[in-house]
């Protein structure tokens, strides 16, 4: 019995282990089809949901591609737009030497010269918006044999089935996260799909999950692409991706930088404003005087204002009884996209104030978060725009010399 138990269980360990290594080898032979891609174009649905929000948006993407060989900023050359409405066309296009955005709702082309704006071009490209098994040189975030090393990655076969009209093989990745431990969130899942052609290992979707624990919350992620229709290495007109293809309609301007709007100076006095809490309360700064006021714009979808509100609750716990008050102010969000739940998930007991779009307008706010420490008679006395580590440090100095 013993004889026949272990025959068993080495045979669903072979088993298991061809399993494993029939799904390597078909991403191997994905990838190698991935990095015989040198051109083409496709047409691209991603489909998004953000941590911070419960909906998913959808958009589409249509895309002529080279590979470029030598660039020190990208993988590729590229020309891709999309539609707004179904009507307003939004053109982005990397020549190599030059980046373009254009849009028909002003029929306007901003060109910005590597030669002169490279690292504003690199912070420019957005890669949610490539189908990169086929743009980027190391056509992520198609796995291969030297992605394998060590034990973090369990791969599983799904089985066959369609996307669209192609019968594809699914595979299922789950790898385990390498967590930063100076980050406030931890990755809990990171599982990624393939749906690759069977016919010819082209991977034609593509999806990635993340389950993250973030302060007291915990939030999922989802992004997925589509490859509605492709051609590759069969570019026939590459003129596409110059500045020939710039439409003749579009009136063509030199980038200059933005100019950031400086904050309120020290030791102005701070606009009064009246908003109503999330609570339906109307509160106005006013209302406030003879107390020490933190002000801090924020939105719930901004990575540095979340990492900012433990350290505003900390010191709101800390010196609300010595005369602090903290008040957020947000202009994006509403109830309707559970900013109630948002803040209650990171206990939050500060006043939260919603609408404050004119607000933020006249603090000149130019960055999230931006925050005013603003003293009993009403004058500025300190602003913070970000935040890094040192921002807590800052405000408790500030705090203690004006309570």
């Amino acid at each position: 019995m013993k004889k026949i138990f272990l025959i068993s269980v080495l045979f669903l360990s072979a088993f298991f282990t061809s399993i494993a290594q029939d799904v390597k080898d078909i991403l191997n032979k994905s990838y190698a089809k991935c990095q015989s891609v040198q051109n083409g174009y496709y047409e691209m649905t991603r489909s998004f949901k953000p941590m911070s929000d419960k909906d998913t948006s959808t958009s589409t993407f249509y895309c002529s591609f080279k590979k470029l060989k030598d660039d020190s900023l990208s993988s590729s050359c590229f020309h891709y737009y999309s539609l707004w409405h179904d009507s307003i066309r939004y053109d982005v296009m990397y020549t190599g030497e030059d980046f373009v955005t254009a849009s028909s709702k002003d029929s306007m082309a901003t060109i910005k010269s590597k030669s002169l704006w490279a690292e504003e071009v690199k912070a420019s490209f957005d890669k949610n918006k490539f189908f990169t098994p086929f743009t980027d040189k190391k056509s992520s975030p198609i796995k291969h044999d030297s992605d394998f090393i060590g034990n973090r990655h369990t791969l599983k076969l799904i089985g066959e089935e369609k996307s669209g009209d192609a019968l594809c093989y699914h595979i299922q990745l789950n790898t385990i996260p390498e967590n930063d431990s100076t980050e406030i969130y931890r990755i809990i899942r990171q599982e990624y799909h393939y749906w690759i052609q069977k016919k010819d290992f082209t991977p034609i979707q593509y999806s990635l999950a993340l389950d993250l624990a973030f302060s007291h919350d915990t939030m999922f992620q989802y992004e997925k692409k589509t490859l509605n229709k492709y051609e590759i290495n069969n570019l026939t007109d590459e003129n596409i991706l110059t500045l020939n293809s710039i439409p003749a309609y579009y009136n063509t301007k030199d980038y200059v930088p933005y100019k950031r709007a400086e904050p309120l100076p020290k030791d102005s006095v701070a606009p009064d404003w009246q908003l109503l809490s999330v609570a339906n309360e109307k509160i106005s700064l006013t209302d406030l005087r003879g107390k020490l006021i933190l002000i801090d714009f924020f939105y719930k979808s901004c990575y540095p204002c979340m990492k900012a509100i433990p350290v505003l609750q900390a010191l709101y716990e800390k010196y609300k009884d010595k005369g602090l008050e903290i008040i957020g102010l947000d202009p994006f969000d509403t109830k309707e996209n559970d900013i109630e739940t948002f803040l209650t998930k990171r206990g939050v007991t500060y006043t939260v104030l919603l609408g404050a779009k004119e607000v933020a307008k006249e603090y000149r706010v130019s960055g999230y978060p931006t925050m005013y420490l603003i003293d009993k008679t009403g004058k500025i006395v300190f602003t913070q725009v970000g935040f890094s580590n040192e921002t807590e440090k800052d405000l408790e100095e500030i705090i203690l010399k004006n309570l």
